[in-house]
């Protein structure tokens, strides 16, 4: 390497110093054996339901992810842009939750760079995970999606039961550690749910992080 450094660019000469090569560690992966847990939230903004949940996730010093719709920004994207702000991962989850497999490659691609360039034009930045609707995807559909495929591994089925006293033994009863736990940003049910979640967790021990913190440990 010493031997061609005056031969290198000049922004690739600043790995060496002096005719001596200079390396930077690689970044080290956090081993502490602390309990973490991924809260993801599907199908907003929603004007009124995700600004309670940001609400109790301050609360509880609780960090989570976003799935945005992408049709749903323009019309509240000041909900998107508070939930930005206040420190969560904002995701990817198609312009009109569709599901993928039943569209075109071509289609694929539009639902996801529409929503991409409207969360860009929001909160001034790409979205960094994407989930597909319903969980549905397939090897073609993977292929032409650039950000991590987000699934989960517990599911509330807030979606289904609509009802606050269910959320939190959907919880106990699959709870691990590094889980993602699926929920919905627009059902006024899981919003009356949360608090107690997020009450048992912390008193459980467990670290709020978002989906891309957590995936550094799987």
């Amino acid at each position: 390497m010493s031997s061609i450094y005056k031969q290198l660019a000049a922004e690739f000469q600043k790995g060496i110093k002096d005719g001596s090569i200079v390396t930077t560690p690689p970044p080290t992966k956090d081993t502490s054996s602390s309990k973490k847990v991924a809260l993801t939230f599907d199908d907003g903004p929603h004007p009124t339901i995700t600004m309670e949940i940001l609400d109790l996730l301050d609360k509880y010093n609780a960090k989570a992810t976003f799935f945005v719709v992408g049709n749903r920004i323009d019309r509240y994207s000041d909900v998107l842009i508070e939930t930005f702000e206040r420190g969560h991962e904002i995701g990817n989850h198609t312009w009109n939750h569709t599901n993928l497999t039943t569209i075109s490659t071509n289609q694929v691609k539009e639902q996801l760079s529409s929503t991409n360039n409207a969360i860009k034009k929001a909160i001034g930045q790409y979205p960094t995970v994407f989930r597909p609707p319903y969980g549905a995807k397939n090897n073609q559909v993977v292929s032409v999606i650039e950000l991590p495929v987000i699934m989960w591994t517990i599911d509330t089925l807030d979606w289904k039961y609509r009802n606050a006293s269910n959320l939190l033994p959907m919880v106990k009863k699959s709870m691990h550690n590094n889980a993602i736990i699926l929920m919905h940003d627009i059902h006024q049910s899981t919003a009356d749910g949360l608090e107690s979640v997020l009450k048992y967790l912390q008193e459980q021990g467990y670290e709020f992080v978002t989906v891309s913190e957590i995936l550094q440990y799987k």
